[in-house]
């Protein structure tokens, strides 16, 4: 005697499959959803330094005048040569550092 496979599949599996859902599926999305997330982040910031809002006061944005876990103003993204930033109010020192901070690519 020979069981029929349609009957002898687990029905998890058939739901699995006929349902579109698989651990490559899963993780797919996953994957677009958190390169959607850091676009939309990097634009946000981006757009917020380029249309000319308000800048943060430094005490809204941690600046402190030393560096801090080897992070400095001259190597942020910001910063704009000699003594300011793009999201900072003030004069901004080279060797500062504040919670905005974004590593030069």
């Amino acid at each position: 005697m020979s069981i029929d496979k349609s009957i002898a599949e687990a029905p998890e599996a058939k739901l699995r499959h006929s349902a579109g859902f698989s651990r490559r599926n899963v993780l797919q999305c996953a994957t677009v959803i958190a390169a959607g997330s850091a676009a939309i982040a990097m634009s946000a910031t981006a757009l917020a330094a380029d249309a000319g809002t308000a800048k943060l006061s430094q005490q809204a944005a941690a600046y402190q005048t030393s560096p801090k876990n080897g992070q400095r103003c001259t190597d942020c993204a910001l910063f704009i040569a000699p003594a300011s930033c793009k999201l900072v109010d003030g004069a901004i020192s080279p060797a500062g550092w504040c919670k905005l901070f974004a590593k030069k690519t």
